[in-house]
């Protein structure tokens, strides 16, 4: 058992895909949660999509590195190939055009510098509430 771990969580069956092309990020929250969640890291939308094919995810938390890189219209793309997902932006410090629009779309956001009481508190209530 871990320390600070929600036993309740831990024995959940419940998913996290990490989509970053920030390998740094992405393995962070990735051990941020792993101890109370299924959470499978990627820096390829089609390895994900690949993945949810199996067992799709509950939740896809997707990092700033990657929509800029590959354009914001792929949260689009994100909410028809995941649709029982929920999703959380993965943002930097400051606003960017990708955390606006994420913003005026509704989605929930993650700020950086991660913290681990922050990244857990925000996935748990993101999950109660999505179901």
């Amino acid at each position: 058992m871990q320390i600070g771990v929600d036993s309740s969580l831990a024995v959940g069956n419940q998913r996290i895909f990490v989509l970053d092309s920030d390998e740094i990020s992405r393995m962070a929250v990735q051990f941020m949660l792993h101890d109370e969640y299924e959470t499978h890291e990627f820096s390829a939308l089609a390895a994900a999509v690949g993945k949810a094919r199996d067992w799709p995810p509950d939740l896809l938390i997707v990092g700033i590195s990657y929509l800029q890189e590959q354009g914001v219209h792929l949260l689009e793309q994100m909410e028809v190939e995941f649709p029982e997902a929920q999703l959380l932006l993965l943002l930097g410090e400051d606003d960017s055009p990708v955390a606006l629009a994420g913003k005026a779309m509704g989605l929930a956001q993650l700020r950086k510098p991660l913290r681990l009481e922050t990244v857990r508190g925000t996935v748990a209530m993101i999950l109660r509430n999505g179901q």
